[in-house]
């Protein structure tokens, strides 16, 4: 999409939302910024606040994040990142370094997908690795939370809340002062290299170098988890329904060996994508 268009659906969205001013403006699903974040979509948020229809401008990324966050922290003109971030991928070191550059440039960072949801969801009464989260008297959905609010480079934490049971329990764990420790950090980590191979890391650009061509694997791993994890079949469906034909027409119908081979979550990436072919298609 092109700077005109842009701005043919940005204020298109002002006449929506009945209002003539909104204070983040972020072009959402950023994968490379060289790429995503062209001269001329700068051009627009540049312009745009002159304008007086924004305050800041930025971008959302779900796949690549470090690599992205980097790239953003170098490239000027953005005040804030809305990124996927949860205790599953803490220790990467990219993304760690990419906070941090975002932080000393002044970007604001907001995470998203902090729940770390993948295929498969955690017994809190079977798993010994929780163990300390259930002795402190947090579920596992609310030690996820702590983790992240403990980084104060990061500005907000995003929690899809459903229903009143899980926002009652977002709110406990926000009056609770309780840290968690290193021990549990450790805990955490644990946790997530012992079910690594339930959830996508998001890291397309492996799965590109490896593939030859970008079958957009991160993508149908991500609704197969609104699928699965969310519930969310109709979401899953319709977003899916948005990839490129021809991309569509690939799932579950190619060899994915190679994705398969260097993944680092060591994804059944093959058996996922017949799966997604069945249920999202």
């Amino acid at each position: 999409m092109n700077r005109d268009e842009m701005a043919k659906e940005f204020n298109q969205s002002l006449e929506r939302l009945k209002t003539d001013y909104i204070d983040l403006y972020c072009m959402h699903g950023v994968r490379d910024v060289a790429k995503d974040v062209t001269p001329e979509r700068m051009k627009l948020g540049e312009d745009l606040k002159k304008q007086g229809k924004i305050k800041f401008f930025g971008f959302s990324s779900h796949e690549n994040m470090g690599e992205c966050l980097l790239a953003a922290a170098k490239l000027g003109g953005i005040d804030g990142i809305t990124f996927m971030y949860n205790y599953r991928l803490s220790s990467d070191e990219k993304i760690k370094a990419g906070i941090e550059a975002c932080f000393k440039a002044g970007i604001g960072l907001n995470v998203i997908k902090s729940q770390a949801q993948g295929w498969t969801s955690a017994n809190e009464e079977q798993e010994p690795l929780l163990a300390p989260f259930v002795q402190k008297g947090f579920s596992l959905h609310q030690a996820r939370l702590k983790a992240m609010w403990a980084n104060e480079m990061i500005a907000s934490v995003c929690s899809a809340m459903g229903n009143l049971e899980i926002m009652s329990a977002n709110v406990a764990a926000a009056y609770n002062k309780t840290k968690l420790s290193s021990e549990d950090m450790h805990a955490l980590q644990l946790h997530a290299q012992a079910t690594c191979s339930s959830y996508c890391a998001g890291c397309s650009n492996i799965c590109i170098l490896a593939m030859g061509e970008d079958y957009r694997i991160a993508d149908v791993m991500r609704f197969m988890m609104y699928h699965n994890s969310y519930g969310e079949t109709d979401r899953a469906r319709e977003q899916f329904a948005q990839l490129p034909a021809e991309i569509r027409a690939t799932v579950g119908k190619i060899d994915y060996t190679a994705a398969e081979r260097v993944c680092p979550q060591r994804l059944a990436i093959a058996r996922i994508m017949r799966e997604a072919s069945e249920i999202l298609a």
